[in-house]
């Protein structure tokens, strides 16, 4: 098991210029991480151009990771990138798929073994499950055209439970067997299954046989609504970010769920609270590292 942290945790320091690409290596290295994912989202300049920005396009940027790598002992671990699959438009599909595989080429220059793609934008929220059946092969299609290439690059590509649509155990479980490729898995956020209002203790479970790899977070959720900055989930209650350890999931029980089953891949901090940056991250994956640590103990007694 490697922990680490993903470049998402310090968006808001990134998008000040308050901590730079190499300070992020340095930072989870000192809090005790043996890697950095990189949400490719956070280099973009501004929340105005960063769904624009390519890192493939950029060779200074990856001159500058390879190097704080090296530097810190920090690997990289994992790309992840925004992608949507389901534009009407042919040619604008197309472009996303290539687009897409062009990212798994990336992965395999520079020794990443696994990418993180969207399949349809985070914050669109399914209007029926007719919607929903009507999409689903056509990002099948596109996930096994991806997948093939992947396998051909030695790369695993992944679906996460992100956002409205795709999101939920028995949804992602059906994307991957759908597509049916040891190049296609899941990256498993087990805070994220909240947005659904799935419980996120049953829903780790029943994806960790599919993960190849996982997001660790926490969330404060609240019935109610309890004023600005919470995120209101597909049921209607209201969820935000805090430390992990200090919300509302089962976060023992998580982790113990994920030991139990065997999984040994990169596990992933995804900070994303109200509490200042460095702190959420740092006591955030103190807490990961001694909580696997202590069940692990448990499970070995």
């Amino acid at each position: 098991m490697q922990f680490g942290i993903s470049s998402y945790s310090f968006q808001p320091l990134l998008r000040r210029q308050e901590i730079s690409l190499e300070g992020v290596f340095e930072q989870i290295a000192a809090s005790g991480g043996t890697h950095m994912e990189l949400a490719t989202m956070t280099i973009g300049q501004s929340p105005e151009t960063m769904m624009e920005y390519e890192l493939y396009e950029d060779a200074e940027t990856r001159r500058r990771l390879e190097a704080a790598a090296e530097n810190s002992g920090v690997a990289l671990s994992g790309l992840c990138i925004p992608a949507s699959f389901i534009d009407e438009d042919a040619a604008t599909r197309r472009a996303q798929i290539d687009r897409a595989k062009r990212y798994v080429d990336l992965c395999a220059d520079i020794g990443v073994g696994f990418l993180r793609t969207d399949v349809v934008p985070w914050a669109l929220r399914p209007e029926s499950y007719v919607q929903v059946e009507a999409l689903f092969p056509v990002i099948v299609e596109a996930c096994l055209e991806v997948a093939e290439h992947a396998a051909s690059r030695g790369v695993v590509t992944s679906i996460e439970n992100h956002g409205f649509l795709m999101n939920s155990s028995e949804r992602c479980r059906r994307l991957v067997q759908a597509v049916d490729s040891p190049n296609f898995r899941m990256t498993l956020d087990v805070g994220n299954f909240l947005c659904v209002d799935e419980d996120p203790l049953m829903a780790t479970r029943n994806c960790l046989d599919i993960a190849s790899f996982v997001h660790v977070k926490d969330f404060l959720l609240r019935k109610r609504y309890p004023g600005p900055g919470w995120l209101e989930t597909l049921g209607g209650r209201h969820i935000v970010g805090t430390v992990f350890g200090f919300g509302d999931l089962e976060t023992r029980e998580i982790v113990r769920a994920i030991l139990s089953s065997g999984y040994d891949g990169y596990v992933s901090l995804e900070f994303e609270g109200n509490e200042p940056t460095l702190m959420g991250c740092d006591t955030g994956l103190a807490n990961v590292i001694r909580i696997f640590d202590e069940v692990t103990a448990e499970l070995a007694a």
